[in-house]
């Protein structure tokens, strides 16, 4: 697995800022998780695979962080 095929738990912190979700609870809601589980992704415990939710948070990440650098 290469480094576009996850995300990291900065990524995901930066998406939840710019999607104003200041809880975890908030942000696991929008992505349609638990918090549990964001919680065990924002300390690494587990990763996004490629997948549904994967290319969901990339499509969020394009809408929300315009400016990101692309990830190839």
């Amino acid at each position: 697995m290469d480094a576009s095929d996850t995300i990291t738990p900065d990524e995901l912190r930066q998406l939840a800022t710019a999607m104003k979700c200041p809880t975890q609870e908030l942000f696991a809601e929008a992505l349609g998780v638990t918090q549990a589980y964001v919680s065990q992704l924002y300390n690494g415990q587990k990763t996004v695979k490629p997948g549904p939710l994967l290319n969901l948070i990339r499509r969020l990440q394009a809408e929300h962080l315009p400016g990101r650098k692309k990830r190839t």
